[in-house]
């Protein structure tokens, strides 16, 4: 089945967040680095610590708010209501986001997002974002063949690269928070057999090229990505497949067979992303192919 490019805002959307009804909300995002906010078909996700902590969806000729009350553990208290039509309704909304915080610190959406969240924060708005060489142009992509952690544009930080606006290689990103998370139906092995029946599907890589072009450039006009530039087009270069494999035991040596016995990714390169020093910036020098990585950190993996 060929996947459909749709995520992305109509004009209408876009101007509302830009300067209209729905502008607090970007405003909010912009100077709280615990939230990011992600573009979906025609509608938004505002992220904490990886879980999505408001909802806004065109509704009825306005917009509608949501937030998953499971988060509450126990009593709800009081919420705003779902519909948009003035900036009270938007201010309501701001005004609850500590309250609605305080539920998801509690429950803890999961380490992985929250890892996912922090790897875009540092390499699209942070203050190291515009000398690493990749940005992130979205999070957690479902697609008929699984989910992508990350999809990202490499974007080399050289002067050179920096002023090219096309040509530039997409990068699919998987996270793995522990070594529990290597193996099993989610596993190493079974993503990268998911890649490679997304990217053998006819017309796939087409269409994800397409969205995240609009994706990236619609957020870099919402200031959600510290660029200078637009981007025009990707490389005919076969995908990365990215590797991010975080708070890895050394005393288990499970994880060098799962990356020797790898099967074989025939759509996309495969690369192991690595810390320069401790953080979640993304540099070229620290993005290895998976002998690389085995030889370099021999002692760690």
């Amino acid at each position: 089945m060929v996947a459909i490019a749709r995520r992305g805002l109509s004009p209408e959307f876009l101007a509302d967040l830009q300067g209209g009804l729905l502008a607090p909300i970007r405003e909010r995002v912009a100077r709280d680095q615990s939230l990011c906010l992600e573009l979906r078909e025609d509608y938004i996700n505002v992220y904490y610590r990886g879980g999505n902590v408001m909802r806004v969806s065109r509704s009825n000729g306005g917009y509608s708010a949501f937030f998953d009350t499971k988060y509450f553990q126990g009593a709800v208290p009081s919420m705003p209501g779902a519909r948009i039509r003035e900036a009270s309704d938007v201010a309501a909304w701001l005004a609850a986001l500590p309250t609605l915080k305080q539920a998801m610190d509690l429950a803890q959406p999961g380490e992985e997002r929250e890892v996912q969240q922090l790897i875009l924060r540092d390499n699209n708005v942070g203050c190291i974002a515009r000398s690493t060489d990749y940005y992130i142009c979205d999070i957690e992509y479902a697609n008929h063949h699984g989910r992508f952690d990350l999809v990202a544009v490499r974007w080399p930080s050289t002067p050179t690269a920096r002023k090219k606006q096309d040509g530039h290689r997409l990068v699919l990103g998987e996270v793995k928070v522990g070594d529990g998370a290597l193996e099993g139906t989610a596993g190493l092995h079974a993503h990268v057999d998911d890649v490679n029946g997304y990217l053998a599907a006819p017309g796939n890589l087409a269409a994800i090229k397409e969205e995240m072009l609009r994706v990236f450039n619609q957020k870099r006009a919402l200031g959600l990505v510290d660029c200078e530039k637009d981007l025009t087009g990707f490389s005919d270069e076969p995908p990365v497949l990215l590797l991010v494999l975080v708070n890895h035991d050394p005393d288990k040596s499970r994880l060098r067979e799962l990356l020797r016995s790898l099967p074989p990714s025939s759509h996309a390169e495969l690369r192991i992303a690595t810390g320069s020093l401790l953080g979640y910036g993304l540099y070229d020098p620290a993005i290895l192919t998976i002998d690389e990585a085995l030889a370099r950190f021999e002692a760690c993996i």
